[in-house]
């Protein structure tokens, strides 16, 4: 028969872990975004004399290419720090239920054993002693 073999500090150290690369996650996407930002800008307008002065503000068709293409991924992004969040937090869950079920199993033992009925022995018979 299988077992389980959870390690709670096992755990512990793999979520850490989850939660650095979530850090860094974090700033990935944050540069990206700033880094969109930037290449639509940089994409120059469809105004004569670029967006500079009196088209200040308006854009090209690769900005606006590049502005729904953010729109469109955003949700997806979103999708996975929510996602690691979660799976790291089921992971938490469960390891400390399994450890809550393996002292809930120890203490039901325990009782067990203490109420144990003992015959009846010989007397100056002690328990613990052959």
């Amino acid at each position: 028969m299988s077992k389980w073999d959870i390690s709670p500090s096992g755990v512990g150290h793999v979520v850490s872990t989850v939660g650095d690369v979530m850090t860094v996650l974090n700033d990935i996407i944050t540069a990206y975004s700033q880094d969109m930002e930037g290449a639509a800008k940089a994409a120059g307008t469809l105004a004569p004399g670029g967006a500079d002065g009196a088209n200040k503000g308006q854009t090209g068709l690769v900005a606006a290419g590049i502005a729904e293409f953010l729109r469109e991924s955003a949700e997806e992004l979103q999708f996975l720090g929510v996602r690691m969040g979660k799976s790291v937090n089921g992971a938490v869950e469960a390891t400390v239920a399994y450890r809550d079920g393996d002292l809930e199993m120890a203490a039901e033992a325990q009782h067990r054993a203490a109420g144990l009925v003992q015959p009846d022995m010989p007397d100056g018979w002690k328990a613990g002693r052959l």
